[in-house]
């Protein structure tokens, strides 16, 4: 049986990736992912298992080339339970990197095996006969042994024939065998086109075989959303793909959705206020206990802001060693205060271009300072919708109808509202 060709040698003599290879390697590098991101859900191993299971089944039965992949992103959102803009953004950090990787494992692994084939292994003594002579005995025919010498008899003529002429007969008797043997119509394929894995795993079987490719640690992109290897999630060729009753999706109970962090961007001002005043006022003690009161979130969320702002100013901040440190002060899981540090970057890009409108509006007419003075509650109650955008703009767009004065309304857009939305996009 032949097997798929993973790589080949371009006109240079190098291992290159064949299209089969390349699809390969998409396929590795969005399991590796994909499976990064389970491993860090609060779910039973079993739990986990089963939903990197339904995820390469999904796979398998609805992807047939590499666009798909991005195609599908939604749907693969909806199994790990994240928002697909996350997804996508995490995607666009890690992939490239770890596609690179890949390649460079799989055609390490493919070209070793071309350089050193294995041994052939037989299930049966007989195979391995048949295999190293070539040809297998006619049937009807039998050795035997007279005078010294080994002839093969054909037990209905009583010929015999010497050991040198063993394989013409056995050729002989596979012409005959074909030619008495009927012709089978060639089936007609019909139906909706197959997926390309399910295709190569019904042609081919189980022969693609080999090392499983692993990633070791210190190979992966670091990122804010760590990549863990271990070695019950390996990159494995195709046979690794393994399903008891086929390949369809099935419809069950979904996993487990991590829930997000939700603090009020109003909450994070007042918050944001409260550390000024224990700093202006050198209240080191009161803060201390102060912050001990707050939500874990909150709480890593107001700790949090310090090194935010050192990151702001262009210094290296050590975010590993910080959320290490904070997970040991406070227990809040390195998952979840990454998610909060997430949150946290983006109410601190937020409320930098808020107050910077809100001087400029000081620095106005006497009459925008004052509009801004009123306004400013209700601009932090609208940000309370973030990161729901659309549902921010709605809000936004009912306060400033409550502006009479279509210019002062403008203004206030241009100095709170657009800045904010154009973060957003960036």
């Amino acid at each position: 049986m032949e097997t798929k060709k993973v790589i080949e040698r371009n006109a240079e003599g190098e291992f290159v990736l064949t299209a089969y290879g390349e699809f390969l390697s998409y396929f590795h590098a969005h399991i590796q992912l994909f499976g990064s991101i389970v491993s860090q859900k609060k779910i039973s191993p079993k739990e986990q298992e089963a939903l990197k299971g339904k995820i390469r089944s999904y796979i398998v039965g609805n992807i047939q080339k590499t666009d798909h992949f991005f195609d599908q992103l939604p749907q693969f959102a909806q199994f790990l339970g994240m928002n697909t803009q996350d997804l996508s953004a995490y995607m666009n950090r890690n992939f490239l990197g770890t596609l690179n990787k890949v390649k460079t494992k799989l055609i390490e692994q493919e070209s070793a095996a071309e350089q050193n084939p294995k041994k052939k292994k037989f299930g049966r003594i007989t195979d391995e006969i048949i295999e190293g002579l070539g040809f297998m005995l006619p049937k009807g025919h039998r050795f035997e042994q007279e005078e010294g010498f080994l002839y093969l008899v054909d037990l209905a003529t009583g010929k015999k024939t010497e050991a040198l002429g063993i394989a013409e007969v056995a050729r002989e008797g596979a012409k005959a065998a074909v030619a008495e043997a009927k012709p089978v119509a060639v089936p007609v394929r019909k139906g909706p086109e197959i997926p390309i894995l399910k295709e190569i795993l019904s042609k081919y079987g189980d022969v693609f075989v080999g090392t499983p490719i692993v990633l070791k640690k210190e190979e992966l992109e670091e990122d804010d959303i760590p990549i863990q290897t271990n070695s019950n999630e390996i990159l494995s060729d195709v046979d690794d793909l393994n399903f008891d009753g086929g390949f369809a999706f099935e419809e069950d109970s979904p996993a487990p959705v991590e829930e997000p962090v939700v603090i009020a961007f109003s909450r994070y001002m007042e918050q944001v206020n409260k550390v000024r005043a224990y700093q202006k006022a050198g209240q080191l003690e009161e803060y201390k206990r102060w912050v001990s009161t707050l939500p874990v979130e909150e709480n890593a969320l107001v700790q949090l802001q310090s090194f935010l702002l050192k990151e702001s100013k262009g210094e290296v901040v050590d975010w590993t060693g910080v959320l290490s440190q904070l997970n040991g002060r406070i227990g809040l899981s390195d998952p979840r205060l990454r998610k909060v540090l997430e949150l946290g970057r983006d109410f601190f890009r937020i409320r930098s271009q808020l107050e910077s409108s809100w001087n400029r509006a000081r620095t106005a007419s006497p009459a925008v300072s004052e509009l801004v003075k009123r306004a400013w509650p209700h601009i932090l109650k609208v940000m309370d919708e973030y990161p729901d955008m659309g549902q921010l703009k709605l809000k936004m767009d009912q306060l400033l109808s409550r502006i009479p004065d279509v210019s002062q309304r403008k203004i206030v857009s241009d100095l709170f509202f657009s800045p904010v939305l154009s973060l957003r996009k960036n």
